[in-house]
């Protein structure tokens, strides 16, 4: 069953994008209701969300979340990101067929 995110969900964006959403609590302390709000598990402050695309076709997205005791996620880390949703997407699109 597709979880539906709202036209801010970050999720959303990174598939208009076609490419890496990167967002933090920026509380201090951070938001109680941050994670929720996004429908990410309690204690997520941290969020990088990428496009699952193959052969020009969108077929999900994958989010990577941290906790309040790791630091933002860097530029490597992004690419790391992006690295793996094309093997996912790639892999989910071939078992597709």
């Amino acid at each position: 069953m597709p979880v539906r995110y709202g036209e801010l969900h970050p999720a959303r964006r990174a598939v208009e994008q076609a490419g890496a959403v990167v967002l933090s609590d920026t509380g201090t302390p951070p938001q109680p209701d941050w994670a929720a709000l996004r429908r990410w598990p309690a204690g997520s402050v941290h969020a990088v969300c990428t496009a699952l695309r193959s052969r020009g076709r969108t077929v999900g997205v994958l989010t990577f979340l941290r906790g309040p005791s790791r630091q933002r996620f860097g530029r490597a880390d992004i690419a790391y990101a992006e690295d793996i949703a094309a093997r996912v997407a790639a892999a989910v699109d071939l078992a597709a067929q």
